[in-house]
């Protein structure tokens, strides 16, 4: 049974992190393609967030995506070396703050404050006393429309299994047991997904939690199997992530944001506005911007258009559509 004190000992401890973390991904052909092929498509209605609070972050595998879509993210974790860690890798993003906690408790969390709860590939290896434990935390610490998706062991619905089977699962939690510590809290399960690691067996489970009321509270919870997961889902992402080419490495877009204005308050405003420049260089796709220069004078607000597409030649001056719209738009009269 994996304790506490057992999972200390083997994240904190034993286990050296070969590739921190993307050994876990690699049937899929890295995290990258994990993230988008199955964990965002599951998350995004949750995403962006304001503050985004990520339980056993280990050495940042989903921090690094989920980074790129919240204001603010805390990262909690019992093993003090992945802390170490994640806080020298993230160093540069102040909107990152890492915590050593104690496995069933969230106090670097205030109440009330948190948007989404995040967990995944972690806390299947917590039992039931430790779901149960987070479960009060969750309630304490969830805003009024938050949610929470976590990832945890379904071994206790299977019956007798081989342990060498269930790669080190939870045999005490299940889907039904984690509807009921959340009923319990006064929160409400409103999506379960029960899915097969491995084979047909349906030893995970994915649990989104939310308060009663929430704009997230469908008033029922739905529970649907997936036995896909590695005989089709992860077999089609490890194709795909060897047919076209890898993403490049992703850039901390708010870190950026964050380092400008502190530029500017320690008052190098020239140093700030050319971080800020640089920053939405690289984020804002100019074909986008072009196009909805274009749309909005096509919908009658001829101001916003000529406004958008200046802002785009003075960002991309090398853009030939945009300067080409521009000068076309300043000689057309306003269409209101």
């Amino acid at each position: 049974m994996p304790s506490l004190v057992q999972n200390l000992m083997v994240w904190d401890a034993s286990y050296d992190w070969p590739e921190d973390g993307e050994e876990w991904s690699a049937a899929w052909g890295g995290s990258a393609n994990h993230w988008s092929m199955w964990l965002y498509p599951r998350v995004r209605a949750f995403l962006p967030a304001k503050k985004v609070l990520e339980i056993a972050v280990g050495h940042g595998r989903w921090t690094q995506y989920l980074a790129q879509r919240c204001d603010e993210l805390i990262g909690v974790d019992i093993a003090g070396t992945a802390i170490a860690h994640c806080r020298q890798r993230f160093a540069d993003d102040p909107r990152l703050s890492f915590h050593v906690n104690d496995g069933t408790s969230l106090a670097a969390a205030s109440d009330r404050s948190v948007d989404l709860v995040f967990s995944f590939d972690s806390l299947v290896h917590a039992e039931a006393d430790v779901l149960g434990g987070y479960m009060v935390e969750f309630a304490r610490v969830l805003s009024d429309d938050g949610v929470v998706f976590i990832h945890h062991s379904n071994v206790a619905a299977l019956g007798a299994v081989d342990p060498e089977r269930v790669h080190w699962r939870a045999p005490s939690v299940s889907a039904a047991i984690v509807e009921r510590f959340a009923a319990s809290a006064g929160l409400r399960c409103v999506i379960q997904e029960p899915f097969a690691w491995e084979a047909q067996t349906l030893t995970d489970c994915i649990s989104v939690i939310t308060r009663p009321g929430s704009r997230w509270d469908t008033g029922a919870n739905r529970v649907e199997p997936n036995d896909r997961y590695r005989t089709e889902e992860t077999r089609m992402g490890l194709t795909v992530a060897g047919l076209y080419p890898p993403a490049p490495p992703l850039a901390q877009h708010g870190a950026s944001h964050a380092e400008a204005l502190n530029l500017a308050a320690a008052g190098d405003a020239q140093g700030a506005r050319a971080l800020l420049a640089n920053a939405l260089r690289r984020t804002i796709a100019p074909e986008a911007l072009n196009d909805l220069a274009v749309l909005s004078h096509r919908c009658g607000d001829h101001k916003t258009a000529i406004t958008l597409l200046e802002a785009l030649v003075c960002l991309h001056p090398d853009d030939v559509a945009a300067r080409e719209n521009l000068a076309d738009l300043r000689t057309q009269p306003d269409l209101r």
